[in-house]
């Protein structure tokens, strides 16, 4: 085959009908026949593709829930973790509802509130155990000091 007939291509033939398809030569692509043994009793079976139709506003569209969850589970500083779950549930309510800019904002929120609770904990965990190591060493100290006066 030339580049003026078409290259690697098959020549196509066009009908006068429009809603039919297009066809091909059938010499363009040789036919090979394969013998494939089956054991007696077996039936071939047909491969279907799954087809799986995603909406690309919905990949979108975070809620934050498994975080939001976490949160209020071991990190719920006044009620922080609680509150962003409720936003989170909202956020998947809005997106299911197919009201794309509400779920982002509920999102948002929840994500803001998320952060403020994680932080906040961190914090205060970080602040309680300074202070109890502080105040270990200040028992330790003053307890060799009466130790020492008697």
């Amino acid at each position: 085959m030339s580049a003026a007939d078409g290259g690697a291509y098959p020549k196509q033939q066009f009908s006068s009908m429009a809603g039919e398809p297009p066809r091909y030569e059938n010499n363009a692509y040789p036919q090979q026949n394969v013998q494939i043994e089956m054991p007696p009793g077996a039936y071939p079976t047909l491969v279907q593709p799954n087809v799986v139709t995603v909406n690309p506003i919905d990949a979108y569209v975070r809620d934050y829930l498994p975080w939001s969850i976490f949160n209020t589970l071991y990190m719920n500083f006044c009620c922080l973790g609680f509150v962003a779950l409720v936003f989170s549930v909202r956020s998947r309510d809005r997106k299911l509802a197919g009201e794309k800019m509400e779920a982002i904002r509920y999102g948002s929120t929840a994500r803001s509130l998320n952060c403020a609770a994680t932080i906040l904990t961190i914090i205060l965990l970080v602040l309680f155990f300074i202070l109890m190591i502080s105040g270990t060493i200040t028992l330790i100290k003053t307890t060799q000091n009466f130790n020492g006066r008697y």
